[in-house]
């Protein structure tokens, strides 16, 4: 049996990859999340018991956060039966309590080639997928509310290092030439002053009625049917889901190179466009370019990047491999 850990009261990125990989798992064996905080298949607090218990289940335990790994040691210490992964979910460097956990565990999964090559432990590359039948390239114009026709979209919380000002202060000009098109945030505001900041400067460039913040959704596929461009600016990524489900939309994706999966799934002008982190002039050329036409993509060719190689069918089929081996 395979039991995932969820112990996070919000959904995030983690949750949505949780939800997707469980019914992908479970065409291999039985798959179950336990704890809080997601909409998947749960399993009870006596029925983990019983599996960690029995000699003849081999059961793998799955965590994704410090509190789930050590919850998880001490179901071991009390003699529980079962093998150990734990997804390492960021690419900054783990603190030394967090290696010492992870040591104990039986697996190391990293998601991202940058993660594997900077994690110094044994690990094996796996990276997320998503639900392709879910984020397809079907449009619903009316999500959002905006009057204008055309939406830039940038997906994730409100802070300073997603990059939310970057990408006004890159896509102000044309909003200006353009009063058809506007930009549409989506996500938690995290930090108010940095909210604030981003409508200041755009009522002072005059663009304020075309910017608008909404709030989370658990339904991101109906945002991005709204979305003719999805821009990424982020400083730093563990994975980066939006990128991988804007393109299984078949959406232009502009994200920042060499951050996250972006460099490993994007190829320059081909399926998108990537721009270094914190470059507003590099970001500017490219929404230029593809707001006066001067560019486009194929939607269908960008989503079949996804299709062929980020699928959650994939993503299971090597995960289920790794437990095989354990």
């Amino acid at each position: 049996m395979i039991i995932h850990f969820h112990f996070h009261g919000r959904a995030t990125g983690v949750t949505r990859s949780i939800e997707s990989i469980i019914p992908a798992l479970n065409k291999y064996s039985d798959a179950a999340v336990f704890g809080y905080g997601i909409n998947s298949l749960p399993i009870s607090l006596r029925k983990l018991l019983k599996a960690i218990k029995s000699d003849k289940n081999k059961t793998i335990i799955h965590t994704h956060r410090i509190n789930e790994i050590l919850f998880a040691l001490l179901l071991r210490c009390l003699g529980g039966k079962f093998k150990l992964v734990f997804t390492r979910h960021a690419e900054s460097k783990p603190a030394n309590f967090t290696y010492f956990l992870m040591k104990k565990a039986d697996s190391v999964v990293t998601l991202s080639k940058t993660m594997s090559d900077n994690l110094n432990l044994p690990n094996t590359l796996i990276p997320h997928g998503i639900n392709t039948d879910l984020f397809s390239t079907k449009k619903n114009k009316t999500f959002s509310k905006l009057s204008q026709k055309n939406i830039i979209g940038v997906v994730g919380r409100i802070r300073p290092a997603k990059g939310q000002l970057i990408v006004v202060k890159a896509a102000v000009e044309s909003l200006k030439s353009k009063p058809r098109w506007a930009l549409s945030f989506i996500g938690r505001i995290d930090n108010l002053k940095y909210a604030d900041m981003i409508y200041s400067f755009a009522k002072d460039e005059g663009i304020s009625k075309q910017i608008r913040f909404l709030p989370e959704t658990n339904h991101i596929e109906d945002f991005y049917s709204t979305c003719d461009i999805i821009v990424i600016a982020s400083q730093s990524e563990g994975f980066s889901l939006v990128c991988l489900e804007a393109m299984a939309c078949g959406l232009t994706t502009i994200a920042t190179e060499n951050v996250g999966i972006h460099s490993d799934v994007i190829r320059h002008g081909e399926n998108g466009f990537l721009f270094p982190a914190n470059d507003i002039t590099a970001l500017k050329k490219i929404l230029e370019k593809i707001i006066l036409k001067e560019t486009s993509l194929n939607p269908e060719m960008i989503r079949q990047t996804i299709v062929d190689n980020w699928s959650i069918e994939k993503s299971a089929e090597r995960l289920f491999h790794l437990y095989s081996i354990l």
